[in-house]
């Protein structure tokens, strides 16, 4: 009986959950406008430049991204706290969530930057430690990466010995980058329902992950990450096939909606709203 109550309550939330992102569908247009015009312009401004246009156009693409982030994650907060009973206008508050969150938002993107490159550079000297140096040259990377046809030559000739430690290269830094996302799950939430100086919400996410809602995270953090392995291996093999990768680039954004959606929910229930009416700090 408590196995089929515990079924139907997980089916109850994903019903849940569908619905929530289904009713505010209209968060998939800024995030779908977000990719094409960022794709673009790197595409554009990167093109033929000289190293100081470069940073000038990476400069504003980083701040072209947290006007985004502070926008559509705010949209999200709101589709959480569902408060709009006509879902169309939530698509109104975006710019009012640049207004209020731009600041806090780059401060995050930089302290990702900096958190992401410290556990790079940790993976990086462990790797050394652990696996040893490949015995191939970055220039030589960098060559092998311009076609398919470069990469079976570069692998060709390669030893058993490097490609055992390429494998096991490959499986660090597949480590390291899932270690990293399930560290900063709750950056997001955190900034947007109880702090806006992103220092503190940094530091907010980590207590609220190290709770006592810590199985149920790594829970849904499971779940996450094999649903995009899916995705990604269908994305990769359905490639060739035109209509069968525009329908899975649809759903991939649609993934993100309701993953974002579920994380920002999930931190809602367990660490704002039994706190709503109390002398606390929260951002509602």
């Amino acid at each position: 009986v408590y196995e089929k109550g515990l079924s139907k309550s997980r089916q109850g939330f994903v019903s849940k959950l569908v619905n929530l992102t289904n009713k505010y569908i209209v968060l998939l247009t800024p995030l779908l406008l977000y990719s094409l015009l960022s794709s673009v312009y790197m595409a554009v401004s990167l093109m033929g430049g000289n190293a100081g246009l470069i940073i000038f156009s990476l400069v504003l693409f980083f701040l072209m991204t947290g006007a985004f982030s502070a926008g559509w994650f705010y949209m999200v907060k709101l589709a959480v706290i569902d408060q709009n009973e006509d879902s169309n206008s939530l698509i109104k508050e975006f710019l009012t969530g640049v207004g209020e969150y731009i600041l806090p938002a780059s401060g995050m993107l930089a302290i990702v930057l900096l958190f992401s490159l410290i556990i790079l550079f940790i993976t990086y000297k462990l790797g050394l430690l652990l696996i040893g140096d490949i015995g191939v040259s970055l220039e030589a990377l960098a060559k092998a990466m311009e076609s398919t046809e470069t990469i079976k030559t570069f692998v060709a000739g390669l030893s058993i010995e490097e490609l055992v430690k390429i494998s096991h290269w490959n499986l660090l830094l597949l480590g390291s980058v899932t270690i990293t996302y399930f560290l900063l799950i709750f950056y997001l939430p955190a900034l947007f329902f109880e702090s806006k100086n992103p220092i503190k919400a940094f530091g907010l996410s980590f207590k609220r992950l190290f709770s006592k809602k810590f199985i149920n995270t790594v829970g849904i953090y499971l779940l996450i990450f094999i649903a995009n392995f899916i995705l990604s291996f269908l994305s990769a093999f359905l490639a060739n096939n035109t209509i069968m990768h525009f329908i899975l680039t649809l759903v991939n954004f649609y993934f993100i909606t309701c993953v974002s959606i579920r994380i920002f929910n999930f931190y809602y229930e367990n660490f704002v709203q039994n706190k709503l009416g109390q002398n606390i700090d929260v951002e509602i």
